[in-house]
């Protein structure tokens, strides 16, 4: 017995092959675009950053100050909140640029005021160099009694150049008040 096929008269065609992917050239392009809006949208991400770091701080330095008003009241010792530079101690007498703040409980009431060993940190605030930090004072003193505090201004200025400022505002009373500044304000000039 001959077995024996009939010739099929349809062509074969190619089995047909799956594409999981991209191609060169459609990367290359993907890529491109997203290269071009990253140039495009750095500028607007750097000006959102420091914007949002100069409020940050701001909203740290205002909690700062109602803490320190509260335990001066509430422990009946005088709380200061001054501008450091090392987070440990109070700016010296003529100094220009802060990089931080501290805030503690003053036995001594020295003027201006001065941190001993002996003093608790109530709390410490340091930022990097895109942050100034600078004040009508040094430092703010909070004493035990109420509506008894240091009127004072501080401006905390973000970038170089500056792309956003915000000043703390400190009333007789001791009340602090935050708002915002226009980056070319004076006090944000190096």
């Amino acid at each position: 017995m001959n077995r024996h096929c009939p010739a099929s008269s349809a062509p074969r065609s190619k089995p047909r092959r799956n594409q999981n992917g991209v191609t060169l050239l459609e990367l290359l392009t993907a890529l491109g675009i997203v290269a071009v809006l990253s140039a495009v949208a750095a500028p607007s991400f750097r000006g959102q950053r420091l914007r949002a770091l100069a409020t940050t701080s701001a909203n740290s330095l205002l909690g700062t100050l109602y803490h320190a008003r509260t335990v001066a009241l509430l422990h009946g010792r005088p709380t200061v909140v001054c501008l450091s530079a090392d987070g440990a101690q109070c700016l010296p007498a003529g100094a220009q640029r802060a990089l931080g703040w501290i805030s503690f409980q003053n036995d001594h009431t020295e003027s201006p005021p001065r941190r001993d060993a002996s003093e608790p940190l109530l709390r410490s605030e340091r930022f990097g160099q895109e942050l100034l930090i600078r004040g009508s004072r040094q430092a703010v003193t909070y004493w035990p009694v109420s509506r008894a505090g240091t009127t004072a201004t501080f401006t905390l200025c973000a970038g170089q150049p500056v792309e956003a400022a915000r000043a703390i505002v400190i009333s007789q009373s001791g009340r602090p008040r935050s708002k915002v500044l226009p980056p070319q304000n004076p006090d944000c000039q190096p």
